[in-house]
């Protein structure tokens, strides 16, 4: 009797179910365990990732060796020396960029229909984390990456592709959000609050920063670039900069690391004795040595509440500045508001500083001046920048010919994650074989 009851009460809710339209399958949904993230809250994540990802390991190993940081105790010792194996960027590969940022950016743009405005900044921050990837490594998995299990093992595209690919993402995006109707946004921005016209011009700053990088191979990509300039923001309060938090699990990563692994990595006396004289030396370090003093301390770059650009107004000046003098102009102007725009980014107070050092408009003082500007937050572009035009002058440590770095010269690249080689083995030797082996000391096709 008792089945009975049981059957009639199953087939009373079935009917139920039926005729307000709802279907097993909807009926049992954990709503604890979710099958998909409104966008509105995958964008946060994303911009919070990617703006942390300024300071994390990739950065920072740049910044030893661009010689601003240098390794005080523990791994940061063997970078000093240019002993970077495949397991020192399994963090940035995995969890910063392809299970991370790239990952999510990929899930807003094809989940974007009905809200093209997450799809469109999907785009913008999936270009420049692209960007940002290939510039260090070199070829890179894109076109066949976000399979999922469909294909576990994606090939690489070359990197002249992926530059190509950079530009066709800002594109589209720009397109999209110059519709002007808001695109469906309904919350989680934390850069813009949503504003379209601002994200266009952060996309055409970022078209700048690729053209530029992509000169050495293509002279007329400093007028492309110039071009660009000319619908980007125009105030470093205008830049799409992220906020972080004081509390330790929203901190920026340069204090989180000052915080967690103290002592280990200082300023490079090189570095310091370049800024002595600088009005941002006592902004950028302490005692010409320390880069941290304190979660809510002095020294900009180091505070847990930083506010990190993706892309600041001080670069879209001294891009400004190289592209003009690189296309037979006068580069001075822009580049005495680059120093000024850094200036004002960090708080300093210019005596003069300005005044004196743009006068000389040449390529070799623009590059030197923005080394000076992008420390504690754009190392990777200190970094293209110098295997672009060897400019600062950098003496490479002495005695650090390795197995990764056989020349002993300044690093050109990274290697491959080990976690990468591990898993995609057969594609990650390609890839290695068509980049001359892509060890550390081997040049990328970009700056060839």
């Amino acid at each position: 009797m008792n089945k009975i009851i049981n059957y009639i009460s199953v087939f009373a809710a079935l009917f139920v179910m039926a005729s307000c339209g709802q279907t097993l399958e909807q009926i049992n949904v954990d709503v604890n365990n979710p099958t998909s993230v409104d966008l509105k809250l995958m964008l946060p994540e994303v911009e919070s990732q990617t703006a942390f990802n300024e300071g994390t390991n990739s950065n920072r190993v740049a910044g030893i060796w661009m010689q601003q940081f240098f390794g005080l105790d523990a791994q940061q010792l063997a970078y000093n020396s240019y002993i970077a194996g495949p397991d020192v960027m399994n963090n940035y590969w995995g969890a910063g960029l392809y299970t991370g940022v790239l990952r999510s950016c990929d899930v807003m743009i094809k989940n974007s229909a009905e809200r093209p405005f997450y799809g469109a900044v999907g785009k913008i921050i999936m270009a420049n984390e692209l960007g940002k990837a290939t510039s260090v490594f070199g070829d890179l998995p894109y076109t066949e990456a976000f399979l999922g299990t469909d294909n576990l093992q994606p090939a690489y595209d070359s990197q002249e592709s992926i530059y190509g690919v950079i530009q066709s993402l800002l594109s589209e995006a720009i397109a999209t959000l110059s519709v002007g109707d808001g695109g469906g946004y309904n919350g989680g921005d934390l850069i813009y609050g949503g504003s379209e016209a601002s994200w266009v011009a952060a996309a055409h700053a970022f078209k700048a920063r690729y053209y530029l990088q992509t000169s050495k191979r293509n002279s007329g990509n400093y007028a492309s670039a110039l071009t660009e300039l000319a619908s980007a923001f125009t105030s470093n309060a205008d830049a799409p900069s992220f906020t972080f938090d004081i509390s330790e699990t929203a901190n920026w990563a340069l204090a989180k690391f000052g915080i967690e692994r103290p002592s280990t990595l200082g300023i490079d006396a090189r570095f310091a004795d370049m800024m002595e004289g600088d009005p941002r030396k006592d902004l950028y370090m302490d005692d010409g040595l320390f880069f941290f003093d304190g979660a809510e301390g002095n020294l900009v770059w180091g505070r847990s509440a930083a506010s990190i650009p993706l892309i600041s107004y001080v670069e879209v000046k001294f891009i400004e500045a190289e592209a003009t003098a690189a296309t037979g102009g006068d580069g001075t102007a822009a580049l005495a508001e680059a120093i000024q725009a850094s200036m004002d980014l960090v708080g300093a107070t210019d005596d003069g500083y300005v005044a004196a050092n743009s006068a000389d408009g040449s390529i070799e003082n623009i590059i030197t001046e923005a080394y000076k500007a992008y420390y504690g937050f754009n190392f990777h572009e200190t970094w293209s920048n110098w295997r672009r035009t060897g400019f600062p002058a950098l003496t490479p440590t002495a005695d650090a010919s390795n197995g990764f770095n056989p020349s002993g010269s300044v690093p050109q690249r990274y290697l491959y994650a080990e976690s990468e080689v591990q898993t995609n083995n057969t594609n990650v030797e390609a890839a290695k074989a068509a980049q001359g082996g892509a060890l550390l000391d081997a040049t990328l096709w970009v700056f060839e």
